[in-house]
């Protein structure tokens, strides 16, 4: 099966997509996932520099390129490795390559809708704000939808399993959040005391 018609697939019929990613686990490919990352941050700049400057939601003379990048990449990122941590705990099917296949697909969605609104925002003006959020947020929840369900088909959980895995995966993100930003604030502390020592000595050698 091709990646495009799988593509369109995950969108309009995603339980016969995501079973099919596990089908023939010996004919796997990185080059879709690695394609659909590059679209989705391709999406994210093309919709910052070509939406409609009043529907506008981020300002370019304050945005930092990559940062924004990161905001979209990073959470999909932590949300595969989080939930892929999750169902090697309970009793899930799914390998990693295959979790990180299903999620980078389901969003497929996000990348269709902001293209399309993108494009519509330029015959558009700020009175039709609310339309153009009211769809980019149906974009969001279409993906989330897909991720749930990707995480209930994948692994052939009960959707109350299903539920506290996903609760579990959110948390463990957090933490895994939390814990990063700890060593960077421990790292910045170590490197400013190491500068701080250096600068001593120096100056004591000099005088």
């Amino acid at each position: 099966m091709k990646a495009l018609k799988l593509a369109a697939i995950t969108i309009f019929h995603p339980i016969v997509a995501f079973d099919y990613m596990k089908k023939d686990r010996t004919r796997f490919n990185y080059l879709p996932i690695v394609v659909i990352l590059l679209l989705m941050i391709a999406t994210k700049i093309f919709s910052m520099y070509f939406t409609h400057y009043p529907l506008a939601t981020v300002n370019l003379r304050n945005a930092n390129l990559l940062l924004e990048c990161l905001v979209m990449v990073v959470p999909i990122l932590t949300w595969v490795v989080a939930s892929y941590a999750m169902t090697t705990i309970m009793s899930g099917e799914v390998m990693f390559r295959e979790c990180l296949m299903a999620c980078c697909y389901s969003l497929i969605p996000y990348i269709v809708i902001s293209i399309l609104m993108t494009i519509l925002s330029n015959v558009l003006d700020a009175n039709q704000v609310g339309y153009v959020n009211t769809i980019n947020n149906f974009a969001l929840l279409f993906v989330l939808l897909l991720l749930f369900v990707n995480l209930k088909e994948m692994n052939h959980y009960s959707m109350f399993k299903t539920i506290g895995v996903a609760l579990l995966a959110i948390f463990t993100m957090v933490l895994i959040w939390a814990t990063i930003a700890l060593v960077a604030a421990l790292s910045m502390r170590f490197i400013t005391f190491i500068q701080e020592v250096i600068s001593e000595i120096s100056y004591k050698l000099m005088t």
